[in-house]
């Protein structure tokens, strides 16, 4: 069998064309990309530049004008996206709570959120979360112990993760007490701002979810590490 010719390479390089526009935009309405991620910028310049080169089998004007046109637009979002990475800063504490709670949130995202918090050094007692009050702050232990405590009986201690994440948005009762054992530095940040940024941003709510899901996860795996540790020395 003969090797492809030009025409059939061409005509392939569309299809593969298409096939990352349909993936992007599955990927997309399924919540795995963020319609302003570099990811998704990325797949529809690919897309469109596979398509446009296809264009030169059998050229149409309309559709060259709109595949150019993409090309012109991604190429100008992931540049923007760049921009806007590139001119945001952050100090020590900052980036340790951006890539410890939110990994993968952008830079400008995460500039947001901090800007709408505050940091705090909390007295030793200062109570954070009260057990069945609602829930209307968020926090980020960034130094020092927490203890969490439901009725009289001490569930355990914390040095560092996110506090009220299960209940904020819906300002949910606690499910427990969180005071402060040892001094520690905090960020907090209201429930309020954060449902008026997820509100404004649909992609910040999808990440402000899966940080606080994940941070959740760890603290059960930490649980169940400890409630096994109990049994084994009760055994």
């Amino acid at each position: 069998m003969g090797g492809f010719t030009t025409d059939q390479l061409l005509n392939t390089a569309g299809l593969a064309g298409v096939v990352l526009y349909l993936g992007a935009y599955a990927l997309l309405q399924a919540g795995r990309l963020r319609g302003s991620s570099y990811s998704y910028a990325i797949l529809n310049l690919c897309a469109a530049s596979l398509v446009l080169l296809s264009l030169t089998v059998a050229f149409n004007l309309s559709s060259a004008i709109i595949q150019a046109a993409w090309v012109l637009i991604s190429i100008l979002g992931i540049l923007r996206l760049f921009w806007l990475d590139r001119r945001v800063h952050f100090n020590a504490e900052e980036q340790a709570l951006r890539e410890n709670a939110f990994p993968g949130m952008p830079a400008a995202m995460a500039r947001r959120l901090l800007d709408q918090g505050n940091w705090i050094d909390a007295e030793d007692g200062a109570v954070l979360l009260a057990d069945g009050e609602p829930v209307s702050n968020l926090y980020y232990l960034s130094a020092g112990k927490v203890r969490i405590t439901s009725g009289s009986h001490v569930i355990g201690m914390a040095d560092s993760g996110l506090l009220g994440e299960m209940n904020v948005l819906a300002e949910g009762p606690a499910s427990a007490q969180v005071a402060v054992e040892s001094g520690a530095r905090l960020f907090v940040i209201s429930g309020a701002a954060l449902r008026r940024l997820s509100e404004r941003d649909s992609d910040f709510r999808i990440l402000l979810e899966n940080g606080m899901s994940r941070d959740t996860g760890r603290k059960l795996m930490r649980a169940n590490q400890q409630l096994s540790s109990m049994n084994g020395r009760k055994a």
